[in-house]
């Protein structure tokens, strides 16, 4: 039986932002016929309802910038919670997905003319559904499962006062993929557009992160996740 590393997705705020995802380096068609999507790295198949945890790759920030600039807000940490709710057995397109209550982000600044500080960064409509598909690509969605679109709250000190800036994305998702080495989620250039906000808010923003990898916090579990 061959395991591969998940590179962990979450967001935004993405998330911008939790379930480990397969290795980018091994045989995409090398599946176990008897065995489920995730496992921990002592081979211990994920149960649903199983706890799971993501935070930004080390080294790495989240970003939510003004399209093709460096300005707009950065966040040091950034952290997703929740259960695992479905884990299949592996054909190499089957889906294991977690519920995801938690997607925060802290440590934000802000380097826009008249911005002196960022006071939250927040993605709106949780619950969110993290899906994890062992097809080749290793395709990871993140979702709203009220159907809504992704939305982020940014509320900006100015020096003129308080600036709340909204936006919606322009997918109904969160689109990423995975690779092993390193192991990480990779959330590139998620599209979102100002539905309010003032003008020192962009129309548009890109949100960009590094998650992983993913751990399964059950009691006797506490490892990287695995999937074949």
């Amino acid at each position: 039986m061959r395991n591969r590393l998940l590179a962990g997705a979450a967001a935004l705020a993405a998330a911008t932002a939790l379930i480990a995802l397969p290795a980018g380096i091994a045989d995409a068609d090398a599946y176990a016929s008897d065995g489920a999507v995730l496992y921990t790295a002592n081979n211990v198949p994920v149960s649903p309802g199983d706890p799971m945890s993501i935070d930004l790759t080390n080294g790495t920030v989240a970003t939510m910038n003004n399209p093709g600039t460096t300005t707009g807000v950065k966040c040091t940490a950034s952290h997703l919670s929740g259960y695992v709710t479905s884990n299949p057995a592996a054909t190499g397109s089957a889906t294991a997905s977690s519920q995801i209550n938690a997607l925060t982000f802290s440590g934000c600044t802000s380097n826009v003319v008249g911005v002196t500080g960022v006071t939250s960064l927040t993605m709106d409509y949780l619950p969110y559904t993290l899906s994890v598909t062992d097809s080749p690509g290793y395709p990871v969605t993140l979702a709203p499962v009220s159907g809504t679109q992704p939305k982020v709250t940014a509320i900006l000190k100015t020096v003129t006062g308080t600036a709340t800036c909204i936006y919606l994305s322009t997918g109904s998702a969160i689109y990423a993929n995975a690779t092993n080495v390193p192991p990480r989620i990779n959330l590139s250039l998620q599209r979102y557009v100002k539905i309010a906000g003032p003008s020192i808010c962009s129309a548009n923003i890109d949100f960009t992160a590094s998650y992983g990898p993913v751990t399964d916090t059950a009691p006797g579990n506490g490892g990287i996740v695995l999937v074949q």
